[in-house]
């Protein structure tokens, strides 16, 4: 079955998947974050514009979504790190490349990953860090938070200026799958998390990370919008631990 509808993406700014939204960095009713309290936090401009989230997970390498990056032009693409505003500070890199996970799946949203390689080393500072990721997660239970330049409310097409950020808890899969339709795949690839209703990822926050006990577990995919009291859906970092690993060897 194929679920991805590509709707209204230059004025939108996400995709539907039969009422699924595939994320691109917004976050409902979220709190806002200081500077350098996510380190690890970049977004991305598509010519020259706001398009995605991601992180910092080694020097050369920024981890996101796969489909942040999927038929971009990586001419076009720049990463920003440093900055919780959109509109001013931060440090430009250009992209040499990207990867993106080879079983990428967009009619399911399946193996949502992909690794950007950045042309020059980013440059660490208190405000510019990389994150860990937690290759040992088992899902279920414990606190999470989010990050991301998010809506505070939906419908909407303007991202907020200031980085916000939520914090919720792992939702198990099973209870996960009983709160979301049949129709929409989850499995053990995917981590599910929520807070209360009116807060949650929005048509926005795709490839932005999710972290647990200052380790990244999860990869922003997609949401049945917006803050409805129903789980949001991450690609599970330490399900691609491998993957990732050797997409690090090839590019460092």
């Amino acid at each position: 079955m194929n679920f991805l509808l590509i709707i209204a993406i230059a004025v939108c700014g996400f995709a539907c998947t039969n009422g699924r939204t595939l994320l691109k960095d917004k976050i409902i009713g979220g709190t806002l974050a200081s500077r350098g309290q996510f380190p690890h936090q970049i977004y991305q401009r598509v010519d020259g514009f706001f398009y995605c989230g991601g992180s910092i997970i080694d020097k050369n390498t920024i981890l996101t979504a796969a489909h942040c990056v999927d038929g971009t032009d990586r001419k076009s693409l720049n990463i920003v790190a440093g900055s919780n505003k959109l509109d001013q500070g931060g440090v430009w890199y250009s992209v040499s490349r990207y990867i993106i996970h080879p079983n990428w799946n967009p009619d399911e949203a399946a193996n949502d990953l992909a690794v950007i390689k950045v042309t020059t080393p980013i440059q660490f500072s208190t405000f510019v860090q990389p994150v860990v990721l937690n290759y040992n997660f088992v899902p279920g239970g414990p606190e999470c938070t989010l990050s991301g330049w998010g809506l505070t409310k939906y419908p909407g097409t303007t991202p907020p200026n200031d980085l916000l950020y939520f914090r919720g808890n792992v939702v198990d899969l099973n209870q996960c799958k009983g709160l979301l339709p049949s129709a929409y795949p989850i499995t053990d690839k995917n981590i599910c998390a929520m807070a209360r209703t009116g807060i949650g990822a929005c048509s926005g926050d795709s490839g932005g990370p999710l972290v647990s006990n200052n380790k990244q577990i999860g990869i922003t995919s997609w949401v049945i919008p917006c803050g409805l009291g129903v789980p949001d859906v991450y690609t599970r970092v330490s399900y691609f631990a491998s993957w990732i690993q050797a997409q690090q060897a090839k590019i460092n």
